[in-house]
């Protein structure tokens, strides 16, 4: 297997409670919008409780985070902003996030990290197929996660 900084492909299980309290402390990202961000995040997830869940992560590890629900919501928001990186899960009310990948890969050069219940081999092959640079199966471990956000979007010193 490759380094994980070649793009590594995950699939490993963590129970929402651990996700949740491995989240930093609300307190601590007060101010976080004034501070040097370290790139703008879109985030499509449909659960709601995860999208919150993963928008207090990416914030307390200042990045800028756009959090939607839909596919159609995504190409809004990005009608009139630029991302770094999109953070989607893939099945979704309204469409796949393979193809937005794929899409948003080919207008944009944007690469991405598929956090996903679908973790089959054949789920991966697409993730990668799709342009996504890491595949995260759901529940999410958060150190995979910090391991895909440092390797695409490293920390400024």
């Amino acid at each position: 297997m490759a380094p994980f900084g070649a793009g590594a492909w995950l699939g490993h299980a963590m129970n929402k409670k651990t996700l949740s309290s491995s989240a930093a402390n609300p307190t601590s990202f007060t101010g976080a919008a004034s501070r040097a961000k370290r790139g703008r995040i879109l985030l499509l997830e449909d659960d709601e409780d995860t999208r919150k869940v993963v928008r207090r992560l990416l914030l307390a590890r200042d990045f800028e985070v756009t959090d939607v629900g839909t596919v159609a919501a995504a190409w809004q928001s990005c009608a009139g902003q630029t991302f770094h990186l999109l953070v989607s899960d893939i099945g979704l009310p309204d469409g796949d996030g393979y193809r937005l990948m794929r899409e948003l890969q080919d207008l944009h050069g944007m690469r991405g990290i598929a956090l996903t219940g679908y973790g089959l081999e054949d789920d991966i092959a697409l993730s990668r197929e799709a342009g996504f640079a890491v595949h995260i199966v759901k529940p999410i471990q958060v150190r995979l996660l910090d391991e895909a956000l440092d390797s695409l979007l490293p920390r400024l010193a």
